[in-house]
């Protein structure tokens, strides 16, 4: 975790545990070990991911996710660097906003750094509703340059 990581002190045991599991899931996500992550996810999640392009729109089941960051893992590795994780609510309706920067590396592409907010509903643990938003011009174009290259997926229609 990068040392410009905001502090935030909770004294609700709740809270502290859904922010370092959150914290730890974008850790192993940077070692392309997404299942942290997904394990945060309940069954019938709502995940979006803005833009138009293979890595874009709304997935309504974990299973569509869980293809989703194999998809996200193979084109567009990454190592994030966590700015600050907000946790906010009840166990049974727990607001959770992720402020984050991506150190993108496809390969044999240009790397490139992107900002991003992660806004999550979390009901009893598990992510309900996801919605990431990052600069999709910069993820467009290198899935762009990978397509060119002859990398078919990165051309590939959303995964809805």
């Amino acid at each position: 975790m990068a040392a410009s990581e905001r502090k935030r002190f909770y004294l609700n045991p709740y809270k502290i545990i859904l922010r370092k599991k959150i914290i730890d899931g974008f850790r192993a996500f940077s070692r392309a070990d997404y299942k942290p992550l997904l394990a945060l996810y309940d069954e019938n999640v709502r995940q979006t991911f803005e833009g138009d392009h293979a890595l874009g729109g709304t997935r309504t089941n974990k299973q569509d996710v869980e293809r989703w960051f194999q998809r996200f893992v193979r084109l567009l590795p990454s190592t994030f660097v966590i700015k600050d994780v907000v946790v906010q609510g009840w166990p049974w309706n727990t607001k959770a906003i992720v402020v984050f920067e991506d150190h993108v590396s496809p390969v044999g592409v240009s790397p490139y750094t992107n900002q991003g907010i992660m806004n999550t509903t979390v009901k009893w643990g598990k992510a309900t509703y996801v919605h990431i938003y990052v600069n999709t011009h910069l993820v467009i174009e290198a899935l762009n340059a990978l397509s060119k290259q002859g990398v078919e997926e990165a051309g590939a229609e959303p995964i809805t």
